[in-house]
């Protein structure tokens, strides 16, 4: 593989920092500027929607064509996607914060501003932690074994899904009406094409299908994260014991699983400290009489 192509690689795996993303900046910048200034005038509200429209833009020109995690060949392809969905994903979620003040800025005034603007930075600066960028290795061969034999604790997929599902269910009502108006209609665009981009490249093996998206890792990624989505209706129109039920059913499929391997891998190591090695069978030497 040539020297571009490896660099090319890294940096699909790579954490994208908050200054190479326009996306994440751009609602850092917006999100400033919705808690600050006095008024929204018309053409701030279509500089905001206009950043708001990056988070799709960038998602289809990462992705041109089917088979775009498979470029380089199927050892990295659990690197490549699981990179792209937690990315993605934390663009999504930023443009739907920053939509919701813009939408609370026009609607509602600026009682709720302070929890969402709180919300949003943390989102967009969240990547940036240390612990975030050292959950994977950095070379993509290694990364792709990682997600395909460690935890949910080196997965950043299902740590996003677990993470945003506890936030769905801890914000205030109020704002969950704006983050759901924002959802859909500001990034439901968005939102068709995260589920275009990564619906038909995940990596099917035994099963198809819908039960393909169920038992298989990527399948079960992808889910969780839109179920986390799906959260924030299910809260506005059901209230708050259907979510919690939902983000406890999340967070039981994505915990459960990681503890069993983790008491199955102690179970492992203490049997193996224990283990009686038997001794050698003794050595029979047979001497010849000299001639």
């Amino acid at each position: 593989m040539k020297a571009s192509s490896l660099s090319d690689l890294a940096r699909e795996v790579r954490p994208r920092s908050l200054f190479t993303d326009p996306v994440r900046l751009g609602c850092l910048a917006s999100i400033g500027v919705l808690l600050f200034t006095p008024e929204v005038p018309f053409w701030l509200t279509l500089a905001v929607i206009t950043v708001l429209q990056l988070a799709p833009i960038l998602m289809a020109a990462r992705a041109m064509g089917e088979g775009w995690s498979r470029r380089w060949g199927p050892k990295v392809h659990g690197a490549v996607f699981a990179s792209s969905l937690s990315i993605d994903f934390t663009q999504i979620a930023a443009c739907a914060v920053t939509g919701a003040m813009l939408l609370v800025r026009h609607f509602n005034g600026v009682e709720v501003l302070r929890p969402l603007s709180i919300l949003g930075a943390a989102i967009c600066f969240l990547p940036e932690a240390r612990l975030c960028r050292s959950l994977l290795s950095g070379e993509p061969v290694e990364a792709t074994r990682q997600l395909r034999t460690a935890t949910f604790l080196r997965d950043p997929a299902l740590l996003a899904a677990l993470l945003s599902s506890v936030v769905i269910c801890l914000l205030d009502r109020t704002s969950l009406w704006f983050l759901m108006i924002s959802l859909g209609f500001l990034q439901f665009n968005a939102i068709l094409v995260f589920l275009d981009k990564h619906l038909p490249e995940i990596e099917m093996g035994r099963s198809r299908g819908w039960a393909g998206l169920v038992l298989e890792r990527e399948g079960r990624r992808f889910l969780l994260l839109v179920a986390s989505l799906a959260l924030v209706p299910l809260r506005v129109l059901g209230g708050d014991r259907p979510a919690w039920l939902g983000a406890a059913g999340i967070a039981a499929v994505i915990v459960l699983p990681g503890l069993y391997q983790l008491m199955v891998t102690g179970a492992r190591k203490v049997g193996e400290m224990f283990r009686v090695t038997p001794p050698p069978p003794p050595q029979t030497f047979v001497v010849l009489p000299k001639a």
